[in-house]
């Protein structure tokens, strides 16, 4: 790898190393090693710009789950310029809840989430990262209603002073660098799908890029079969959330030998809770999706989905717009 130690065989194997050495091998310290002392961190529910912000983070989660094991199911990358590596990271974790922290008193109980990590490497260092987390799968696990938690989030930036992040701010938050050019060949077509989908309702877009036999990973937990899993899934949020517009902020479209094609998206959706669907009775309070997506395709269809979405988010928003 371009500017990176000869011990990291490739980007694949600087992302899982560094993650296990921080997360299991309990190296929290190590962070400062292995981030940009400002490295922007993002995620739906908010930005840091420090890598003391990231140890912290970490020191907690870790309080809650100190047992986490963190599977990296996939790294799919891409370099450009010479020594700026871009890395999309999906975890399966699976931990048990034995320490206080943001999800209240231990309760013994096991968890399984997954997680898409976005990273910008340069230099050893991880300088620049946006994160999806599936919380409301760790909130249904430990018993807890994802709605009634999003309004106790709200509620504590509000009594904090923390300002509601308008629209705009939000779709900024998910957008480059680095830029990873105008979208093509397969990337292209499954995103126009998608703004099908998402923009006009044409769910039928989806039978000329998903294959009948679709195996999809959802938020919650919830697993999707085949073509019309998904459709029932996206219905469910596109009738909740109105005039919606879909963007891709950044795409790989990654080829291996022995591997099936596969895709990674950043992706957003904007739009308005107006009506009843996954998120409640509507309340017209804005409300963004910032997203990524894994596929996998065989024969040119998509296979298998990963849908990195923090339901967790969505609630928060609605509930904060909402007062």
């Amino acid at each position: 790898m371009n500017g990176f130690d000869t011990e990291f065989k490739d980007l694949r194997d600087f992302i899982l190393k560094i993650t296990y050495r921080i997360w299991e091998e309990g190296g929290i310290d190590r962070i400062r090693d292995y981030y940009g002392e400002t490295a922007p961190f993002k995620t739906g529910l908010n930005v840091t710009n420090s890598v003391e912000d990231v140890v912290r983070s970490t020191r907690e989660t870790l309080q809650m789950f100190p047992d986490r094991q963190l599977y990296g199911e996939d790294v799919i990358g891409a370099e450009n310029p010479v020594g700026t590596y871009y890395s999309s990271h999906r975890i399966l974790s699976t931990m048990t809840h034995e320490g206080d922290g943001a999800f209240g008193p231990p309760t013994g109980k096991k968890v399984v989430t997954r997680t898409i990590a976005d990273c910008i490497c340069r230099e050893n260092q991880v300088v620049d990262e946006w994160l999806v987390r599936d919380q409301s799968a760790i909130l249904l696990q430990l018993g807890v209603d994802p709605e009634t938690f999003g309004e106790k989030l709200a509620q504590a930036d509000r009594t904090g002073g923390i300002p509601v992040a308008d629209p705009e701010a939000l779709v900024a938050r998910w957008t480059g660098p680095p830029d990873s050019g105008p979208i093509q060949g397969t990337a292209k077509r499954i995103a126009d799908s998608y703004q099908a989908v998402w923009e006009a309702g044409d769910f039928g877009a989806l039978i000329d890029t998903h294959d009948r036999a679709y195996q999809g990973f959802a938020p919650g937990g919830e697993l999707l079969y085949g073509r019309d899993g998904l459709v029932n899934f996206l219905t469910g949020i596109r009738a909740a959330i109105t005039d919606t517009v879909y963007q891709v902020h950044h795409w790989i479209e990654q080829r291996e030998n022995e591997k099936n094609p596969r895709i990674a998206l950043r992706w957003s959706v904007a739009g308005t809770h107006l009506g009843v669907g996954r998120f409640g009775s509507p309340t017209g309070s804005p409300v963004v999706i910032l997203a990524m997506s894994h596929l996998e395709l065989q024969h040119g269809l998509v296979v298998r989905e990963y849908h990195g979405i923090d339901e967790l988010s969505i609630w928060t928003q609605i509930a904060a717009n909402k007062g």
